[in-house]
């Protein structure tokens, strides 16, 4: 039997109101005025008039609050169906409770205070207009006669025929079952849209025929949801009202927390996957860890109270709000001063007297173009400054105090919801590929934007107020949380070299990209800024940022000069052929010099930003692999696990002859993906760099062509540390010609590019080694004076150099002839070696040496007058002036028999420490530290031939040694260290007496 028949013969065994009522009490076992589901069953079944599941299904239907239980109107109303209906009609006969009053007077005739039916229906038959006939005044004490003694008393009445705020609210509420219904609500009552609802504009929408509320019910509604009396319902109050429960809960929340840094640090501390916002999962144990319990109603009733630009998720902003109505209320009036986004962009401009375009409270309290009052102020930070650190930028000024402005964004946003549809939306907008996308281009694009969205992406992103947006400033508006965050970063960044310095040192494993691990554990960033660079930083979604993505978002002049670099390359063909036009020279590498001089249309932040991102190894130049890795970046990466398959060009093309399966010289990307174990995104990655003629095929030259396209790696050391008694070395290269490197204070690792430089300098036909002179010490600073005087001691540096180092280089190396090279500190080692007459030749790169003097409280001109050999002194803007020309060195070896050799070069465009540790990409320094460099190589190129070696370059008659009295060939290697320093003595007193002599 279906549900209705239950109830068609449940009514035809009770036809009448009498029988309904006796029935309803004979249930009612415990006699507390309600029907349990259980006392239901037993009652219905007793007799054997139905079954348990019908008696079940009976329940069902007359439970219509879904409380658990039956009360006597519910019953009735099982019964009688039309009763409540009619007595909803019957109310709108009476206007107000003074009609109820007077109605109830002129129809208890006896004056004892209650109505009988029987006095009710006199009244009527009485009355002119009998506006109540007998199934209604039925319906009326059906549902009103509460205490069921047949009679209605004025409470009873009053009940019935006025709606109590509980029955219209919970009525209301019926008709919006969810929390989703409330807010969509909200918004349809709102019909002028100022975020609150009046009177009139409830009174609209109830007693339309869909609600159908009478205007009575309507006000009672609006009374009891202006909690504040100030004529108006806020979505707030909306919500308490539909939610009764919520506002309670709000409330308890407030309580809870003391002020608002507690609530943001609450905030962060509930905020576990740290995105930014709390998902209800979240905001769940947010409101279990007060202490109290919540049905999931209530948690979703302050979701949708605090969730207020409809994502599903609660940020920080809005969780303020949530928690500082105060403020809220506060930020509300002030918005009502502002008729458009100019207007507060405009009142940004005229409070920020730095013009930094962040306001301070300070700033803002004492700047002439303020407009606000200090409970103003304090609700504008405390609502306004999202990232809570302390200032406001246009972005959270314009949000606060404009919001519609957001709304719009936060609608557009959520159409690109990660960072490379960003970039993608924002070329396809970029028409004229100029670098910027202008209203005109927004307004006629196929995208569709409203009037009001564009102007609400220009008012937030147009900083610069040039009428146009750029990238970066697009990035900007739709990520404003990170973007800035990422503002604020940029500042702590100078150049690019303490971007990539940075890089480096959070890099821990060299693998040339940063995980959140590693960046959580480098303490460089906090947990935001964190978040703010893989959001702007990771644009391949991989969980990792390279170098390129790192220096692209703190140094984003990188990402314009990228995209304008390689906006005309479509493949491996193309990226050749440019790299061939750039190198002048031909010698396979791109300088920055050849940049600048070719004529192109790049800048030099753009030159800078290329070399900062494509130097891979490091040294100041680009060779073809990594030109095309910067052209075609994702590709390459595929393109280098490829090719270890391929090992020779003949196993290439062998390759491609079983790909062509139809031997029609072509390979199809469905060939090639039959063929090969390859997946699609490498199949797509040959034919984006290899099909260069774009016919969507490639032939066998375009196949060798991306095959043979390497994928650059960073420098790795060419050399191999070496153990001689007790001393380290790095050695590399080999010959007989021996450069011995005196390091920096950075000491013997190669934390500087010292090895790097070195590998170079082998390249030239030189065994290069680099002793360890410090030990097992870690580097210092050089203006550290104790840990200088600590490692400076030349009683045993010297006897490094007698006992250990000169006789591995004379006789295990074999040696002919031998250069000294000292950087920095290492200038002082190099200086004091100069005075042996085994070596050669001495090039110095930024020397401390009359630092190192002044600690060490010794004689600079004796130490520089014991220097026997040609001396190349190449000096910074900032190093000492007894170094440069005209200094004292200078002055010193320009007396001495070898002074003609010596060479004394200033570079004033770079500061010390350019050849080990400046940035490469830097053109002034990558240019300064290559002709450092060949200055060397060409000094130490005429200074360390050997006798009997052959010139294959110059006609002329081999180079005798200048010191003829020491052949390094003839010294044995038990020579003790009293013999070799009688013969230094000797050579010292020989070349002073030179000195004095001219």
């Amino acid at each position: 039997m279906s549900e209705s028949g239950v109830v068609d013969k449940f009514r035809r065994l009770y036809p009448n109101l009498d029988q309904v009522r006796e029935q309803f009490v004979s249930y009612d076992e415990d006699k507390d005025g309600r029907i349990t589901r259980e006392e239901m069953e037993i009652g219905m079944t007793i007799n054997k008039d139905f079954t348990r599941e019908q008696a079940k299904a009976a329940f069902e239907l007359a439970d219509s609050n879904r409380d658990g239980v039956i009360d006597v109107s519910e019953f009735i109303q099982l019964m009688f169906p039309s009763a409540k209906e009619l007595v909803i009609n019957i109310r709108k006969l009476f206007r107000s409770p003074e009609d109820v009053e007077r109605k109830f007077n002129n129809w208890d005739s006896n004056k004892d205070g209650k109505i009988t039916f029987q006095e009710m229906q006199e009244a009527i038959l009485k009355s002119d207009s009998q506006f109540l006939n007998n199934d209604e005044i039925n319906a009326i004490f059906a549902v009103g006669d509460l205490d069921q003694d047949g009679e209605i008393d004025f409470n009873e009445f009053s009940k019935l025929m006025i709606p109590s705020v509980s029955d219209v609210v919970a009525k209301f509420r019926y008709s919006h079952r969810s929390v989703a219904d409330v807010k969509i609500a909200f918004h349809k009552y709102d019909t002028n849209g100022d975020q609150k609802i009046d009177r009139g504009e409830l009174r609209k929408a109830l007693t339309n025929y869909k609600l159908n509320f009478t205007e009575q019910e309507a006000d009672i509604i609006f009374t009891a949801g202006d909690a504040d009396g100030d004529g108006e319902i806020n979505y707030e109050e909306f919500m308490a009202l539909m939610c009764p429960d919520a506002g309670a809960i709000v409330q308890k929340f407030r309580d809870t927390y003391k002020n608002i840094s507690d609530v943001k640090a609450a905030f962060k501390r509930f905020d576990k996957n740290r995105d930014g916002s709390l998902s209800k999962t979240e905001m769940s144990r947010m409101m279990f860890s007060t202490g109290h319990s919540f049905t999931d109603v209530e948690v979703d009733a302050i979701m949708n109270l605090g969730d207020i630009d409809g994502d599903g998720e609660i940020d920080l902003e809005e969780f303020v709000q949530l928690m500082s109505p105060g403020a809220s209320y506060t930020i509300a009036k002030i918005r009502s001063c502002f008729k458009s986004i100019e207007e507060v962009k405009q009142l940004f401009k005229e409070i920020d007297t730095d013009s930094d375009g962040l306001l301070s409270r300070e700033e803002m309290k004492n700047s002439p173009g303020n407009k606000f009052d200090e409970e103003e102020i304090d609700a504008i930070y405390e609502l306004g400054d999202s990232n809570g650190d302390d200032v406001l930028d246009v972005g959270e000024f314009i949000a606060i105090l404009f919001p519609s402005a957001g709304e719009a964004l936060a609608k557009l946003s959520r159409n690109f919801p990660n960072i490379e549809q960003v970039k993608q939306l924002f070329h396809n907008l970029d028409f004229d590929n100029d670098g910027s996308v202008t209203k005109a281009e927004m307004l006629d694009s196929s995208i569709r934007f409203s009037p009001h969205e564009v102007e609400a992406i220009f008012a937030l992103g147009d900083i610069n107020d040039d009428g146009a947006i750029d990238l970066e400033e697009f990035i900007g508006v739709m990520y404003p949380s990170a973007s800035t965050i990422a503002n604020r970063l940029r500042a702590r960044y100078i150049n690019l070299n303490d971007v990539k310095k940075d890089f480096s040192s959070i890099d821990t494993n060299g693998d040339g990209k940063i995980s959140r691990e590693e960046m959580s554990l480098s303490d460089t960033f906090n947990a935001q800024e964190i978040d703010a660079l893989f959001t702007l930083g990771d644009s391949n979604n991989d969980g990792e940022i390279d170098l390129e993505e790192f220096v692209g978002v703190l140094y984003p002049m990188v990402a314009q000069a990228m995209f304008k670099f390689t906006k005309d390359i479509h493949s491996v063909d193309d990226a050749r052929f440019m790299f061939s036009q750039l190198d002048k020279d031909g010698d396979g590498l791109l300088s920055m010099e050849e940049l600048r001089k070719c004529g192109t249309k790049f800048n030099s932040k753009e030159i800078e930003a290329l070399f900062a991102v494509g130097d891979i190894n490091n040294d100041g130049e680009i060779d073809i692999n990594e030109f095309l890795n910067v052209m075609c970046p994702a590709a390459t990466t595929v393109i280098a696990r490829i090719r270890s398959q391929f090992p020779t060009p003949l196993d290439i093309e062998a390759c491609f002859n079983e790909i062509d399966m139809d031997h029609d010289g072509m390979i199809s990307k469905c060939e090639m993906t039959q063929f090969s174990n390859l997946n699609e995104q490498e199949v797509n990655a040959i034919f984006d760099l290899g099909d260069a003629d774009r016919d969507g095929q490639i032939d066998l030259k375009e196949f060798i062509a991306v095959m043979t396209t390497t994928n650059p790696v960073p420098y790795s050391e060419g050399g191999e540390v070496v153990q001689v008694k007790d001393l380290e070395i790095y050695k590399t290269g080999e010959g007989v010609k021996v450069i011995i490197w005196c390091h920096d204070i950075a000491g013997f690792t190669g934390v500087d590019r010292i090895r790097q430089l070195a590998d170079k300098m082998a390249t030239f036909g030189y065994l290069v080694l680099i002793p360890n002179f410090i030990s097992s010490q870690e580097g210092g600073n050089i203006y550290d004076g104790e840990y200088i005087k600590s490692v400076s001691d030349w009683s045993k540096l010297r006897d490094i150099w007698v006992e250990t180092l000169y006789p591995y280089i004379r006789d295990t190396l074999g040696a002919k002839s031998i250069g000294v090279v000292g950087v920095g500190w290492g200038a002082y080692l190099a200086t004091r070696l100069s005075s042996y007459g085994e070596v050669n030749a001495c090039a110095v790169v930024n020397p401390s040496t009359s630092i190192v003097v002044e600690y060490l409280q010794e004689d600079l001109y004796e130490l520089y007058e014991e220097v026997s050999i040609p001396q190349l002194y190449i000096t910074a803007r900032d190093d000492c002036p007894n170094e440069k020309q005209d200094g004292l060195a200078y002055r010193i070896f320009k007396s001495c028999v070898f002074g003609k050799q010596c060479e004394f070069q200033d570079l004033p465009d770079v500061y010390a420490g350019y050849f080990l540790e400046g940035d490469r990409s830097v053109e002034a320094i990558a240019i300064q530290a290559k002709r450092t460099l060949n200055s060397i190589i060409a000094f130490f190129k005429p200074l360390l031939r050997y006798q009997g070696e052959i010139i294959v370059d110059e006609i002329q008659e081999p180079v005798k040694s200048r010191f003829s009295d020491i052949d390094l060939k003839h010294h044995s290697s038990d020579c003790c260290r009293m013999c070799l320093e009688v013969r230094h003595q000797a050579n010292k007193s020989e070349l002073r007496s030179g000195v004095r002599s001219s």
